[in-house]
């Protein structure tokens, strides 16, 4: 009995040695700091766009809303024959948003004179007593959507010509730009790793490998025309509406850290 109480403290004992032994072991582990550097990398790509996406809208203003709406929806839907009639595919040419607004307008207010008279007091008592008239507003979008980016103006020459009365945006796009984003990123991550080297090697150190890595952006922004000179050349109607197209910017960042 006695050999065995004491066989059972020894095995105790060696299993709180280890114990402790691990606890250290783990301990001094988590009190190594990883050694990183953290780069941020980025790029720019151009190139010309293919694809043109216009927006023309058609608004008209009446006291009354059956009027509004009936007069929109003749001019929008010549708007739509029109841009067909020219050569663009029922597919290319959709219709957006379409608004019914109303608002009140008092009439103007009668100035009274520095010594009234019975009968001015009278008339504008009468002029106050008029009610707000309502007026209402219909405004159709037509977008139009073509890879004819050298028919931009003769597009926005033909939709004001049938009836549009605003441009709301010309803008030169891709029409896929994941290739391009892709290489706007390879250049990112390049640029971050060259970062890091130069960084490791003022400190008299090389980089060891990649810890980690995440995309901070890749995007891309359209060019977009000016409106107002747009309009103002259509509306003119003396020669086609000069709208040139420009190149648009593929950007990507990273985030990445490098161990050494």
């Amino acid at each position: 009995m006695q050999i065995k109480r004491i066989a059972i403290i020894f095995v105790a004992v060696i299993t709180a040695m280890l114990l402790v032994g691990c606890a250290e072991e783990q301990a001094g582990g988590n009190n190594e700091e990883r050694q990183l550097i953290q780069t941020y990398g980025e790029a720019e790509v151009s190139a010309e766009p293919d694809l043109v996406r216009i927006s023309v809208e058609v608004e008209t203003h009446s006291s009354y809303a059956e009027e509004a709406v009936e007069e929109n929806a003749e001019l929008a839907n010549r708007v739509r024959e029109a841009l067909i009639d020219f050569g663009l595919d029922e597919d290319e040419v959709r219709t957006g948003s379409y608004r019914l607004q109303s608002r009140r307008e008092r009439p103007p207010e009668v100035e009274e004179p520095d010594r009234p008279q019975p009968d001015e007091m009278e008339e504008a008592e009468e002029a106050e007593e008029v009610e707000e008239q309502i007026y209402y507003r219909a405004t159709n979008e037509i977008r139009v959507t073509s890879s004819e980016l050298e028919h931009a103006g003769e597009i926005i020459d033909t939709a004001v010509e049938a009836g549009a009365n605003k441009v709301n945006y010309i803008n030169f796009e891709l029409e896929d730009p994941q290739e391009l984003k892709m290489e706007a990123l390879d250049k990112a991550t390049k640029q971050a790793e060259r970062k890091a080297e130069v960084i490791a090697e003022s400190a008299g150190e090389s980089i060891v490998g990649l810890y980690s890595i995440k995309e901070e952006r890749a995007d891309y922004t359209p060019h977009r025309a000016e409106i107002e000179m747009a309009e103002e050349a259509a509306a003119m109607g003396d020669a086609p509406t000069p709208v040139e197209p420009d190149e648009v910017d593929v950007r990507a960042a990273v985030t990445a850290e490098y161990a050494f």
